[in-house]
This record gives C-alpha cells, structure tokens and sequence, in this order.
C-alpha cells in the first residue's frame, strides 16, 4: 500500500511539473499547456488521434458571425477553434473555473491575439453560489464538480458558479458547446432564457449516464429536459446517426458517449462515441 501511495504521489508531481510549459502548435494555433496531461492532449490532436470527428462537425456548424459560449473552455484549444470559425464579426464565450487552465486559457487566447475570445472564470450551474471543483491531479479533463474522483488524486478548490442566463444577459447565442464531467443537467437548468430566447441554437454536450448520477441528476430528465423544449437529439455509434426520442434511452445506455441536441428545423446533429 504505502509503495503504491509513494507511486501515485511520484506521478502526480511529474504530471505538475513546469517543464510541460511549452508552447505546442495545434490547428495553426500556439497554446502552452498547464500540465503533462494537458500536452498529451494537443500533442493528441494534432496528431489527428483525438478531435478529427468533432473538428469536421464543428466545421459544418458553425459559421461566421456566429455566438459560440464554450463550456468547459480548459486551457482554450476549441475556444480558439471557434474563433477561427466565428471571425472577426463573432464572439466566444468561454468558461473555465479552474485557476490554472484559466490562466492557461487567458494566456493562450492573448498569444494567438483571439480578441473575438471572452473568458470567464466561472463554472455554470442552475443557481449562482461557490462550489467545489475536485480538481485531478492526473487528468485534467477530468475535473468535476460532481463527486466521483479519489482523494489519492484529487484536490479539492472553490470556485465560482453562475447561471449562464446571468452570464450572458440578453446576448443572442447561436451555438453552445458543453464539456462538464456531469454536470450537464445543472448547466442546462441555469440556461432557460437562453434555451426559449434563441431559435436555431445548436449544442453539442457529452452525454454521461454514470457522470450525471455522480451530480444527482437522472440521466433521463436531461433528454426530457432538451425533448420538451423542442430539441432533437442524435448519437453516432459505430458510424450510424441515431435518433434519441425517447428520454428512456439516456437511462438504459451506460458508459461515456456524446449526444448533440439542434432544434427540429436543424434536424439531427452528428455526435461521436466517446472512450
């Protein structure tokens, strides 16, 4: 026990280290990581063995002039991605509540002179308040207000939540991207004038069974949620697009895969299976 806790510990000290603080180009942009983890992943991406799918699908939706808020912007790699697609005469809204990856994606932003970017420091939730963000030490695209993370590897920070109605005000948003480990259902709930302000909207949001139960939320009333509202959903699974119309389904579908809900005059978005 004690030799593995001494294991764990060494990993967690490398995976922090400051030597990972390198600039790393991505898509043609230049971004410097927070963490080893963080790295892995552009060096991932752009070795085209991570986002290839969701980069083409992005690419057909979104456009130029358009909203794009980022949830779960991290250390800022899609939110320039949106930025490149938006242009000049659009706008980025991302989130990030953790310290570290904000900083990274503040940084990230100004290197690349991404002035279409605004950056907040807060995660989204359904009422404003503080709350805890479990922070991992070894993947941080694993970090979660829900519960479900070790302690051995974790750390646990306040942050700042707010209600994305609150956030934004009466801004127009034409495309919504959400990345939260679970907590999907509690942002969508801080989103309703959002949700009935802005015809068209387009999301795209991982749909995590086991995630949301870990935030105390059914899987099945964030489909429901999205259903009466108007939306349609689809998942891709081995290739083939299919439909979700039944909010049942988000409760008998385990493990991690992503579901992307439009309006029914944008019929079905494509979603990516995921893990």
């Amino acid at each position: 026990m004690k030799s593995n806790m001494n294991l764990i510990r060494s990993v967690l000290r490398l995976n922090l280290l400051n030597i990972w603080r390198r600039e790393t180009r991505v898509w043609g942009y230049r971004l410097i990581p927070p963490s080893l983890d963080r790295l892995v992943f552009l060096i991932l991406h752009r070795l085209e063995l991570m986002g290839r799918e969701e980069k083409a699908a992005f690419q057909r939706w979104i456009r130029a002039g358009m909203t794009v808020v980022d949830v779960g912007a991290s250390q800022g790699l899609y939110a320039l991605f949106f930025s490149g697609l938006v242009g000049p005469s659009g706008t980025v809204l991302a989130f990030e509540p953790e310290s570290d990856r904000f900083a990274s994606l503040r940084h990230n932003c100004e290197a690349n002179s991404a002035s279409n970017i605004q950056c907040f420091e807060l995660a989204l939730g359904w009422t404003a308040r503080t709350g805890t963000l479990h922070r991992s030490l070894v993947h941080g695209g694993d970090n979660r207000i829900a519960t479900g993370l070790s302690e051995r590897i974790s750390k646990s920070i306040d942050v700042t939540i707010a209600r994305l109605d609150e956030a934004i005000g009466s801004r127009k948003v034409d495309f919504i991207k959400i990345d939260v480990q679970g907590w999907e259902g509690e942002v969508f709930n801080g989103m309703e004038h959002v949700l009935h302000n802005n015809n068209g909207l387009q999301q795209y949001f991982e749909f995590w069974p086991q995630g949301l139960k870990n935030a105390g939320t059914n899987p099945g009333d964030v489909l429901t949620f999205l259903l009466s509202r108007g939306f349609r959903l689809s998942q891709t699974l081995a290739g083939r697009q299919v439909p979700l119309e039944d909010a049942t389904l988000g409760q008998s579908r385990n493990g991690h895969w992503f579901t992307n809900s439009m309006p029914p005059d944008k019929g079905f978005a494509k979603s990516q299976s995921q893990r």
